[in-house]
């Protein structure tokens, strides 16, 4: 196994450990809720998926968050925002941005972004939900 598969089985035992632990969360939040470790290896509950017009399946084989998902206009802040708060490990953020559906419509989504460190890697843990303007 080369370093790279070994990072990759890593990251799978950390997001079944992950969703075993946060499964509750996932069942019986009113909102969107996801897990981000990085673009190959996350997690999202099905209101999530529904909120951008997908499958859980699908949204968990999607190649990027940033580039399925958010409107190109607001893609840099939402990146920003990862990088300042969830992958320095520093605090909670609560921010809006311009989403995308998979069939095209946009809406206005808030996300609470909150750093954990989950086996010494940074996790980006989100709700989500959609803004009536």
């Amino acid at each position: 196994m080369n370093a790279r598969q070994a990072q990759d089985a890593e990251h799978e035992q950390i997001l079944r450990e992950m969703l075993e632990q946060f499964q509750p969360v996932f069942d019986h939040s009113p909102m969107g809720v996801y897990l981000y470790l990085d673009d190959v290896h996350k997690l999202c509950n099905e209101r999530m998926a529904k909120m951008f017009g997908v499958t859980v399946k699908e949204w968990n084989a999607m190649p990027s968050f940033l580039a399925d998902f958010v409107d190109e206009r607001d893609q840099e802040m939402v990146a920003s925002n990862y990088q300042h708060h969830v992958a320095q490990l520093t605090h909670p953020v609560i921010f809006r941005f311009r989403a995308k559906r998979k069939a095209g419509s946009k809406f206005l989504a808030e996300t609470d972004m909150i750093p954990i460190c989950w086996r010494g890697n940074p996790v980006a843990y989100h709700f989500v939900r959609e803004v009536k303007e």
